[in-house]
C-alpha cells in the first residue's frame, strides 16, 4: 500500500476552500470563448473545417485528362497530422505531391508500429520504411495508380500504435509515458484503445475549427472510421474497465472500426485508395518531437496546435448526454466534491489518512452545504461514473484510472482536480489532460 501521512489533509482542505470561495463569488454559468493562437514553429494548420476533396459523391475518383489530386497537409505537429487526399496501396500510405518541401520528414509523420521494447535495435525498428509511407510525384502516381482510385469518403482516424497501448482506458482515451516505460524496463500489457490516443486524435482534428462553441457546436464533419492497422480484431482495444467502447460509441455514434485484418484485406487487393481526409498518429513518432519531456504525454504534443478552448466539448457533451439519457446536468448551485476512494487497492491511503480525509470532507459538507460524494468507481455503472464526473466541481483521488473521469467534468475557472501521489513519486497522466481542458490541477504529497 502507498502510505500517506495524515498531514496531507490540511493541504487538500486549503485547495478545496480556495476553489469553493471562488465558486461562491462567481457566476457558474461562465463560458469559454473560442481562441485561436499562432501555431508554434514546428506546427502547421489549415483553417478549413471540411475536406478539400471535390470528388462530389462518387465512390471512385478518376483523373484521366486532368492532373491527379495532390495530397495536402492541413495540420501537423510531430506525430499528429491531418492529410487531405492521402493515398494507400498495398498497405502503404502515399503522399502525392510535386512539392516535397511542403511536407515534414516522413519519420515525423509515421512510424513502423512494431510492439515497443527496450534497446537501440528496437528503437531503430520503429523508423518508417516505404512499406509505411512514401512521397511520390504526380507523374509517378499516375504510373503506379493508373487513371483512378477507389474513394474512402469522409474522415479517417488512423493510429499506428501496437496493441500494447490500444486497450487501456487512459492510454486510449486520455497514457503511460516513455519515462515510465523505460523506467520499469517492461512493456505494458497489451490487454488494454487508450483515451490518450483518442484525446490526441480529436485535439489534432479540432484544430481545423477554431470556433468550436462552449456547447460543442462545430463545423467539423463527424469522423467516419477508426483504423488500427496493427490491432487484430477482438478485445485488444477494449479496456478492462469497459469504458473505451462507451466513449467511442457515445462520442462519435456513427464511427466504424477497421482492424489489422481489414487493413490487410485492403492491401491485398493491390488497388489504390484515395482517402478524403486522414488524421494520423503513431506513438513512437510523437516521441521524436523537439523538447518533449521524458514523462510527458503524447497528447501534450497535439495540444501545441492552435484551436478553440472548447475543442473537447463536442465529444464531452455527446458522452455526457449519452450517460444522462439525452440530457446534460443542470448547472450546479453549490460545489460538488467527489472523492474517489481506492481503499483496498494496491495503491491507496493508509487507513488513518483516509478516515481523516473523509471526516474533514464531511465537515465541509455540514458547515458549508457542499454536495459530497465518496465513491468507489467500480461500484458504479459506467454511465453513473460519467454522469457523476460531469456534475463534479472538485475531484479528489489517489493516482489511478478513476481520475480519467476528469474528462467529463465541465471546464470552468473553478473546476479542480486534486491528485494524491506516492511521496516523491509523480506521473503527469492527469495533470496534462486537466491542463489541456482548462481544469485546475493540484498534486499532493503528504502535506505538500
Amino acid at each position: 500500500m502507498a502510505h500517506l501521512r495524515v498531514r496531507f489533509v490540511t493541504t487538500v482542505l486549503i485547495i478545496l476552500l480556495s476553489s469553493a470561495i471562488l465558486f461562491s463569488n462567481t457566476r457558474f454559468a461562465l463560458t469559454w470563448r473560442p481562441v485561436s493562437t499562432p501555431p508554434p514553429k514546428d506546427t502547421a494548420v489549415s483553417q478549413s473545417g471540411t475536406p478539400t476533396s471535390s470528388h462530389k459523391d462518387s465512390h471512385r475518383v478518376s483523373w484521366e485528362d486532368r492532373q491527379i489530386p495532390q495530397t495536402t497537409l492541413s495540420a501537423h505537429v510531430t506525430g499528429w497530422s491531418v492529410f487531405e487526399n492521402l493515398y494507400m496501396i498495398n498497405g502503404s500510405f502515399h503522399i502525392v505531391s510535386d512539392d516535397v518541401a511542403a511536407f515534414p520528414p516522413i519519420r515525423r509523420m509515421i512510424s513502423a508500429g512494431y510492439k515497443m521494447a527496450n534497446g537501440d535495435a528496437e528503437t531503430a525498428r520503429q523508423e518508417p520504411t516505404p512499406r509505411d509511407m512514401v512521397v511520390i510525384s504526380t507523374r509517378e502516381a499516375s504510373r503506379l495508380f493508373g487513371q483512378s482510385a477507389s474513394r474512402m469518403k469522409g474522415v479517417s482516424f488512423v493510429t499506428k500504435d501496437p496493441p500494447q497501448f490500444i486497450g487501456h482506458y487512459y492510454h486510449f482515451t486520455a497514457g503511460m509515458s516513455m519515462y515510465q516505460f523505460y523506467r520499469h524496463r517492461a512493456a505494458p500489457d497489451n490487454s488494454k484503445l487508450s483515451l490518450e490516443v483518442f484525446f490526441g486524435l480529436w485535439r489534432t482534428y479540432s484544430s481545423l475549427d477554431p470556433l468550436i462553441t462552449a456547447t460543442g457546436e462545430t463545423s467539423l464533419p463527424e469522423p467516419s472510421r477508426l483504423i488500427m492497422p496493427h490491432c487484430p480484431y477482438g478485445d485488444d482495444w477494449r479496456d478492462e474497465a469497459g469504458l473505451n467502447h462507451i466513449v467511442l460509441r457515445a462520442g462519435i455514434p456513427s464511427l466504424a472500426f477497421e482492424y489489422m485484418e481489414d487493413w490487410q484485406e485492403r492491401a491485398s487487393t493491390n488497388q489504390p485508395y484515395i482517402m478524403d481526409r486522414v488524421v494520423l498518429t503513431a506513438r513512437t513518432t510523437v516521441h521524436r518531437a523537439k523538447d518533449m519531456a521524458l514523462d510527458d504525454k503524447i497528447s501534450a504534443v497535439a495540444a501545441r496546435l492552435p484551436g478553440s478552448a472548447n475543442w473537447w466539448m463536442p465529444i464531452r457533451n455527446n458522452v455526457v448526454e449519452f450517460a444522462g439519457g439525452g440530457e446534460l446536468p443542470a448547472p450546479n448551485v453549490r460545489p460538488v466534491i467527489t472523492y474517489i476512494s481506492r481503499q483496498g487497492r494496491s495503491r491507496a491511503l493508509d487507513p488513518d489518512s483516509h478516515d481523516s480525509l473523509v471526516t474533514a470532507l464531511k465537515n465541509l459538507e455540514t458547515t458549508h452545504g457542499y454536495e459530497l460524494n465518496i465513491v468507489v468507481m467500480e461500484e458504479l455503472t459506467k454511465l453513473e461514473q460519467i454522469w457523476l464526473a460531469a456534475r463534479t466541481t472538485i475531484m479528489i483521488g489517489v493516482h489511478g484510472n478513476g481520475l480519467t473521469s476528469l474528462l467529463w467534468m465541465q471546464p470552468s475557472p473553478f473546476a479542480t482536480v486534486i491528485e494524491i501521489s506516492y511521496p516523491n513519486g509523480f506521473a503527469s497522466d492527469y495533470q496534462v489532460p486537466a491542463r489541456d481542458l482548462g481544469i485546475q490541477y493540484y498534486g499532493v504529497w503528504n502535506d505538500q
